[in-house]
Formats: structure tokens, sequence, C-alpha cells
């Protein structure tokens, strides 16, 4: 991961672990998030958690948290890989993904966005700060995981 790119993880652990217990209790993560605003992002955020194999006692186990956040899938080695999948998220061939064409490519994959959730998304990677992520700001998405 490069000096530049945000460890999720880490970032995951100090607003949700603080105290390093190892786990996390779903009802903690949605509590914080109503308790921050983020109600669009909650549904996905808490179906995501729902993922996670919790204990009997209903903890989930950080490490795998890390896992779902450092996906070994998203390790494409061929910039031809990484341009066809840019071109599949570029609806209106102008070699810039908007929030538009995220909504779209995410919607017709069967994960719709809010616009804010994918504003977000965009503002993540837009290194240049022009609204869109172009195809070097998409391959750092990917040199990031």
């Amino acid at each position: 991961m490069s000096e530049e790119s945000i460890d999720y993880f880490t970032l995951f652990k100090e607003v949700f672990d603080p105290k390093n217990r190892g786990y996390i209790v779903p009802a903690e993560i949605e509590a914080s998030l109503i308790a921050n605003g983020y109600l669009d992002e909650k549904n996905s955020v808490m179906d995501l958690i729902g993922y996670l194999e919790a204990d009997e006692n209903g903890r989930i186990q950080t490490e795998e948290v890390e896992a779902l956040l450092h996906p070994d899938f998203v390790k494409l080695e061929e910039p031809s890989n990484i341009e066809d999948v840019f071109t599949n998220f570029d609806k209106d061939e102008d070699n810039l993904i908007s929030v538009d064409d995220l909504r779209n490519t995410s919607e017709s994959l069967g994960f719709p966005l809010s616009y804010r959730q994918a504003v977000l998304m965009i503002q993540a990677f837009d290194s240049d700060n022009d609204g869109k992520v172009n195809l070097q700001e998409f391959s750092s998405i990917f040199q990031a995981a």
C-alpha cells in the first residue's frame, strides 16, 4: 500500500475498536453510523457487516473486517485488465468516470448507490478535484489494495 493511500482497516479500527479489543459489535457500528449522520450509508454498511461471521456473543473479530477491507480480488496485475474495468464504468466514453457513470454501473451490477455514496467514492480517488476519476486515478485504487 502506498504512503499516499488510506489504510481503511486502520481507520476502521480507530473508529469502531478504539480500545483495541480485537472485535466489533454490529449494534455499536450501527449506532455510530446513525449518530454521525450516515443514514443513507447505514443499510449498505450493515449488509456488508452481515456477511461476516459473528461468534456466539455476536462479536465479529477485527481480522474478518481486515479481509473485507483489504480484498485480494482487486489486485489486477495487467494494466489492460484495469483499462477494461475502467471502460465498463465509463458509460459516456469520455475517458472519465463521473458520479452518474458510477451509479449506473453499480446499479447494473445489482449494487445501487445513493448520489451521496457515489460522490464520496469519486472524491476518495479524485486527486485533481475535477469531480471525476480518470484512468490514472482509477488505477491507483488497485495499486492501493
